[in-house]
């Protein structure tokens, strides 16, 4: 078994490596951009507060959270928690075009530039759970949608080179929620495995089959019908690696549901991925992890961990030569670091058929269930 003595020395070394590299994430979380008339300093209070806003929703995932109580008066202290700011001009509108829209007297002047904003994410992290708020972390499940369109005489599959603006919209959305979205290509590929009849009959194994080429974590299934002419439903399915959920909606248009369905699935997702603090009791969890044999698994294991949102303390609890032992204290619960862990892709769980030598350090918070994985 490794010492203590070695463990620190390990500790030490780890500090000198260089950070390591996990899967693909989320960026400009912390980030955000608003469209400002100028650069006078209440014109940029203004945009700060806006960007502020901005920022929030995809810290957390959550849209909500603009309309709680705290909010107006958390967002009117959102300078202390600028970083860095600045400004990049807009192009100038087309010749004539200006002068062909005169602006009413009194009405706020046309923005000609961006105000680009980045907050401090420890400080706004340690805000959202002072306030009951999941800060989801930078590394989120992937979503790709498949949709179909029912007009009433025909159903086809929706072709993105021919409708790009429903695309942007969902872009948009998931933007705004800090979701990563993927929409199907819808190439020969594509239409060779997946057809309306398999949307429509929610042919999991079909649609789950023509999504792998995408190596997304879930997928989202839209069926859109026309009921009239400003009339339309629809009705949603998420897949995950644990199942479906279903839901429905009804709109103006496909625009509309298109959009409704991004932020559904996104809800979801927050829910499952990012529970708010208080939701379920922080507890304590330890971690086992098997086939860590070189100073660089210790490393990487260690700082992939750190980055899971719902682990507020991480602590190194025992090194063995092929294992090391972390205790966890976890919000959400058990579940909530498992989907976590689940989604990073470095570490693949493991059942344990007989119970591990503990060592008397060990035994000191057993009262704790275990988790078991290997590296990857």
């Amino acid at each position: 078994m490794m010492s203590w003595h070695s463990v620190w020395v390990l500790l030490l070394l780890s500090a000198l490596l260089p950070g390591q590299v996990f899967a693909e994430r989320v960026e400009g979380i912390y980030e955000a951009e608003v469209p400002v008339a100028g650069q006078s300093a209440a014109v940029r209070s203004a945009g700060i507060r806006e960007a502020f806003a901005r920022m929030l929703v995809k810290a957390t995932g959550e849209r909500e959270l603009l309309v709680f109580d705290w909010f107006n008066s958390v967002q009117k202290r959102a300078p202390r928690y600028v970083q860095q700011y600045r400004y990049r001009m807009l192009p100038p509108p087309p010749t004539g075009e200006a002068a062909a829209q005169p602006v009413a007297e009194g009405a706020a002047a046309q923005p000609d530039r961006l105000l680009w904003v980045r907050f401090d994410e420890r400080a706004v992290n340690r805000l959202l759970r002072d306030n009951g708020l999941p800060a989801w972390g930078s590394e989120r499940p992937s979503t790709l949608v498949w949709l179909s369109f029912d007009n009433g005489r025909q159903r086809t599959l929706y072709q993105p080179e021919m409708e790009p603006e429903l695309r942007e919209s969902m872009q948009v959305v998931a933007q705004q929620r800090g979701l990563p979205l993927l929409v199907p290509l819808m190439d020969l590929e594509d239409q060779t495995a997946i057809q309306s009849s398999d949307i429509w009959g929610l042919f999991e194994q079909n649609i789950r089959s023509a999504s792998e080429r995408y190596l997304p974590d879930v997928v989202l299934v839209g069926r859109l019908r026309r009921l009239a002419a400003n009339s339309w439903s629809a009705d949603w399915t998420l897949y995950d690696a644990e199942g479906a959920s279903s839901w429905q909606a009804d709109g103006a248009n496909r625009q509309q549901l298109a959009q409704q369905g991004v932020e559904q699935a996104g809800n979801l997702l927050v829910a499952r991925f990012a529970p708010k603090a208080g939701a379920l009791d922080a507890g304590t969890l330890r971690i086992r992890i098997a086939g860590v044999e070189r100073l660089a698994d210790y490393v990487l294991v260690r700082d992939y961990l750190k980055t899971l949102v719902m682990i507020e303390q991480l602590d190194l609890l025992q090194a063995e030569p092929d294992r090391v032992s972390f205790l966890a204290r976890v919000q959400g619960g058990r579940e909530a670091l498992r989907r976590g862990i689940r989604l990073g892709g470095v570490l693949e769980p493991v059942v344990v058929e007989a119970p591990l030598a503990e060592s008397a350090a060990t035994a000191l918070s057993l009262d704790q269930q275990s988790l078991e994985y290997r590296l990857r």
